[in-house]
């Protein structure tokens, strides 16, 4: 049963694009106000669930957080105007512009509901306490939303230049690995800032490293490796493929999936399904 559920509902997600368009743009709009909100929360618990001295003096952002946050948006601007493997302005454009977007919204959430969940004090947490300068950030620490961001960026513009430009040739490869060390050093400079200016712990910036190249590379392949195909009576063979589920034989054979044959478990079918459909 287990196995006719996964098949079935593979093209009742994906079979229709507007099902599709109303998940992209629902997860965007949806990780956008619960980011929002969590930005505006005080932390969950009154206890920090990750300790930190916060024994710091106070210092002003070498980098401001809206300059990260323009930059990402700039990214995601820029992937989806620059050339692809099908030219330029397309489908593949605009599955981009989706993809960025997810990837900053979703990473966006996920730090900011980090941030009131653990209630970690920044390492100026003191200084900021008795200055009185932004005390509802004070216990924000964990993780870093500036690395968040920032690796965000990074890691998507470097799957593009990879995905995107596929030539083998000495001199696009060299382009290609100079792009991605600058991509990557741009990136770790802004979370080592972060270090610097007492507004995070080593481990705030390596999670929210982790936490934004994990975001970019999810929805990098959502987009590009997943991405939905017109089909045509594909969920008619998803329920032939239900029934060839311990039997020795399919009933419909050949009708299951073009090219199969008798006896295919249920389990190879689903894989191939899913591969077609995404």
């Amino acid at each position: 049963m287990i196995g006719k559920i996964v098949v079935i509902l593979v093209p009742v997600l994906v079979s229709a694009s507007w099902q599709r368009e109303a998940l992209d743009w629902g997860i965007i709009g949806g990780s956008t106000l619960g980011g929002g909100l969590c930005a505006l929360s005080y932390p969950i618990f009154e206890k920090p669930l990750i300790e930190g001295p916060g024994d710091k003096p106070y210092k002003e952002d070498l980098i401001p957080n809206s300059w990260v946050l323009a930059g990402g948006l700039a990214g995601v601007g820029l992937v989806s105007l620059l050339p692809n493997q099908d030219g330029w302005l397309n489908d593949r454009s605009y599955r981009h512009l989706k993809g960025g977007i997810q990837a900053l919204t979703v990473g966006f959430f996920i730090k900011d509901f980090g941030k009131i969940f653990f209630g970690r004090p920044r390492p100026d947490y003191y200084d900021r306490i008795q200055q009185g300068i932004e005390v509802k950030k004070a216990r924000k620490s964990f993780p870093s939303g500036h690395a968040t961001h920032a690796f965000t960026t990074a890691t998507y513009l470097a799957l593009y230049t990879w995905d995107e430009w596929r030539s083998d040739d000495p001199w696009a490869v060299a382009v290609k690995s100079g792009i991605t060390a600058l991509l990557a050093t741009g990136a770790g400079w802004i979370g080592y800032t972060r270090i610097k200016d007492n507004r995070h712990y080593p481990g705030d910036v390596i999670a929210g490293s982790i936490l934004g190249a994990g975001t970019a590379l999810f929805f990098y392949s959502y987009q590009l490796w997943w991405k939905p195909e017109e089909q045509s009576n594909h969920g008619t063979g998803a329920v032939y493929a239900t029934w060839s589920m311990g039997e020795d034989n399919c009933p419909y054979p050949g009708n299951a999936i073009e090219g199969s044959t008798p006896g295919t478990s249920t389990m190879q079918i689903s894989i191939q399904l899913v591969s077609i459909r995404f």
